[in-house]
């Protein structure tokens, strides 16, 4: 074995030791002395939302500070206009609830509602919402997903076409949905059938809770039900959203939301975050939220994993 001179054993020794003193490399930190507020809806979907964007934001070098699960949608509302938080999110069908002038039917159209809303809070508000999630989280029917497969049941046309041959339907939902025209009338009417009064069973409360249990547990053979469309649990029972192809209940899409003076000191942080919007889709969101509700994981715990599985994080 051929021996060191003592020379190349000095010059090795002096690059280990300056290696060893040498400062680890961390990300820049870009806004050091700015960081930007990221609140959420207090639900579950809302953590995993938000939790989402602090820690994408977090990745790519900026600090933030941490509001997530903020409050209600009128109170993480209010924060984002009086610039208590600075990205949010929302769903582009309350967009009805916060603008004036705009047509009803609007809200059933997912870019016509989107365009709508964004226009009406960048001019009166100066908030930007950026590109939503293709994953509508409105009032849905759903069923087991063996009997819709077992009867061919995709969409509303298919499941006016069931009822119309006169199958078995034991529907359960609130009274607002069965009487309202964003809701079941409306449905009824678009799609062509009508449900009998002895095929309905209406309660007094929209608790999705209460119906999911019953369609899964087949109680008082009910075999259809009122849920919202990213509910965690459909996953979990094996049920599916019967798709409504005319969106006759308004459409409901995440979107994050972040104040326009913000937005114009670090316009690169839109891209940044609807990169991570544009890896959710309806069936996604529902085992996101399965994972916090069924499994018990933290919404941070849920949406790291599901930053690090798209490449978004290592």
């Amino acid at each position: 074995m051929k021996k060191l001179s003592i020379i190349t054993i000095m010059i090795i020794s002096a690059a280990m030791l300056l290696s060893s003193c040498a400062p680890e490399t961390s990300t820049e930190v870009l806004n050091k002395d700015d960081p930007i507020i990221v609140g959420s809806f207090v639900d579950t979907e809302g953590g995993i939302l938000g939790n989402m964007i602090l820690l994408t934001l977090e990745k790519n070098g900026y600090a933030v500070t941490d509001k997530v699960q903020f409050g209600t949608p009128d109170v993480h509302r209010n924060a984002l206009i009086a610039g208590e938080l600075q990205v949010g999110i929302d769903y582009t069908g309350n967009g009805q609830f916060y603008s004036e002038g705009i047509a009803e039917e609007v809200w059933n159209d997912a870019e016509e509602g989107y365009e709508a809303i964004a226009s009406y809070d960048k001019e009166n508000n100066g908030l930007i919402w950026l590109k939503p999630a293709k994953a509508n989280n409105t009032e849905a029917i759903a069923m087991t997903k063996s009997f819709a497969e077992e009867n061919g049941i995709e969409d509303m046309y298919d499941f006016a076409d069931y009822v119309n041959s006169e199958g078995v339907i034991k529907f359960i939902t609130s009274q607002l949905f069965a009487e309202k025209y964003s809701g079941l009338l409306g449905m009824e009417e678009a799609y062509g059938f009508k449900l009998k009064p002895e095929q309905v069973i209406m309660l007094p409360h929209g608790n999705t809770a209460e119906t999911i249990s019953a369609l899964a547990n087949g109680t008082d053979d009910v075999n259809a039900a009122l849920v919202y469309g990213t509910d965690g649990s459909l996953a979990e029972l094996e049920l599916v959203v019967i798709e409504d192809p005319l969106s006759i209940p308004p459409v409901y899409e995440p979107s994050a939301i972040i104040r326009s003076d913000v937005l114009d000191k670090y316009p690169e942080i839109g891209p940044i975050i609807e990169d991570v919007f544009e890896t959710l889709d309806l069936e996604t969101l529902q085992l996101l939220n399965k994972k916090v509700i069924v499994d018990g994981l933290s919404p941070r715990e849920v949406a790291e994993e599901h930053l690090i599985n798209e490449g978004i994080l290592e």
